[in-house]
């Protein structure tokens, strides 16, 4: 009897208790395996970018002008020895410049995944502030980066990534001093 008690008991609990279903632990969407690389591969990752930009450009203008007018007259008076009249006049002018710029900035950002295009390259953003004696530098990094061209160690060099746009700015009382005044861009407008 103790046995057909216990089946009975049993076979109650099956038929109350809900049924379970085993789920794998698998997905294809976040999988990486354990000896894999860490990389950035989906929407959220973070990715370290290695900004290593320099720019020159340069111009330079030379320009010769010049310009030579003679004039003469002459002529004689009765009576009196020929008087003449002669006048010359030259201009000329010798102009140059030459405008030379340069920059560097070298800097280690790490930018979010914000989207996967759809030919599988990730769109990236990050901005990293950096207060330094009350004043705020700014740096931003954004475009879209080949899975292919980031390292093992999940970073990419920022010539690498297309659509590029690097910003470094500055806010505080150094930068506001280092712009030009309102009287001196005035000045500058009308060539003075």
């Amino acid at each position: 009897m103790n046995k057909i008690v216990w089946g009975l008991l049993l076979m109650s609990l099956a038929w109350v208790s809900p049924t379970w279903a085993a789920e794998s632990m698998f997905n294809d969407k976040t999988y990486q395996a354990l000896v894999a690389d860490q990389k950035a591969v989906k929407v959220g990752d973070a990715l370290t970018v290695l900004i290593q930009e320099s720019s020159a450009a340069s111009s330079s203008v030379d320009s010769k002008a010049a310009r030579s007018t003679e004039l003469g007259m002459s002529g004689q008076v009765i009576g009196k020895p020929p008087h003449g009249l002669s006048g010359n006049i030259n201009s000329g002018g010798d102009g140059g410049g030459q405008t030379v710029r340069s920059g560097r900035v070298t800097a280690q950002i790490t930018a979010t995944v914000q989207g996967i295009d759809n030919n599988g390259e990730l769109l990236i953003q990050g901005q990293q502030t950096v207060d330094l004696n009350g004043e705020a530098q700014v740096i931003s990094v954004s475009g879209r980066v080949r899975p292919r061209d980031i390292s093992d160690g999940n970073s990419v060099l920022s010539s690498r990534i297309a659509d590029a746009r690097i910003t470094y700015t500055g806010e505080g009382y150094i930068a506001e001093k280092s712009k030009p005044s309102l009287l001196s861009r005035f000045f500058n407008l009308i060539g003075l």
